[in-house]
């Protein structure tokens, strides 16, 4: 069974292609599962039109994008299962905002994404003024604990995603980040490993092998994202990703229905 959760279309702005055309790449892949997962409106830095352009789709955009999924998925029923998933921000208390959110939507799951901590993206090229690096993860250690209790998520997206820039914590940062893990296990929420840091200049997984092998020991369970932003990204790196996954213990991949997840056999290569 090959599963791909985390796939981006023209809506959110950076990423190219039509729902139709990433379809088409996983049935070419021999993918089993496709899911779609564009990010979903920014609601904490204003109303529309968007405060931050090109970083996700518009508010006005949500409702169509839900039902071009629905009508994808009908097309392609017979070919390939296509799941119809969402990228969300979490940010500190806005859960029961996301949670009322993605109720409302006939959701297969929904990815909770740490993007930003208040009006700090973690992709900048320079910390929060007066902030250090550990002090940078702690608090998005925590945001990641909130994320996973919330309710409003059924995946923990790109964990450690925020050493994108090449920022890298103290070993005093090694307990919160046990801590973060035994929380996402008991929230029972799943973790991808998001391979896209794989064809970035960081050139490593989300999260990174050592913490994936933490992951692994308490039992959070794993799904597959490619974060394809156009559709020669689809299924990218999936033989390295189970390599990966074996060699720190994981033998099934976690699949999501309608908020349900199921648990398949994670294949040699």
């Amino acid at each position: 069974m090959k599963v791909d959760y985390h796939t981006h279309h023209y809506r959110c702005g950076h990423a190219k292609g039509k729902l139709e055309e990433y379809v088409e790449a996983a049935i070419a892949a021999g993918f089993s599962e496709i899911g779609l997962s564009d990010h979903s409106p920014i609601y904490h830095l204003g109303d529309d039109p968007q405060p931050r352009p090109q970083t996700a789709m518009s508010r006005l955009e949500l409702p169509n994008y839900i039902q071009a999924i629905i009508d994808v998925r009908e097309k392609y029923k017979d070919r390939i299962n296509v799941k119809l998933g969402v990228e969300s921000d979490y940010i500190l208390d806005y859960d029961e905002h996301y949670r009322t959110l993605w109720a409302s939507y006939p959701l297969d799951y929904a990815i909770g994404s740490i993007h930003w901590l208040d009006e700090w993206s973690i992709f900048e090229r320079r910390l929060p003024k007066g902030s250090s690096v550990d002090e940078v993860y702690n608090t998005y250690l925590h945001w990641t604990q909130r994320a996973a209790k919330s309710g409003a998520y059924d995946i923990i997206g790109h964990l450690d995603c925020i050493k994108t820039r090449g920022w890298m914590p103290t070993p005093a940062i090694t307990p919160l980040l046990d801590e973060t893990v035994r929380v996402i296990a008991e929230s029972d929420v799943a973790i991808e490993l998001n391979v896209s840091g794989w064809r970035k200049p960081i050139a490593d997984s989300y999260p990174r092998k050592e913490l994936l092998e933490r992951c692994q020991h308490y039992g959070v369970p794993v799904t597959y994202g490619s974060d394809a932003d156009e559709t020669s990204q689809v299924g990218l790196f999936w033989n390295e990703a189970v390599k990966l996954l074996r060699e720190v213990g994981y033998r099934e991949i976690a699949s999501f229905t309608a908020r349900k997840r199921t648990m398949l056999p994670l294949e040699e290569v």
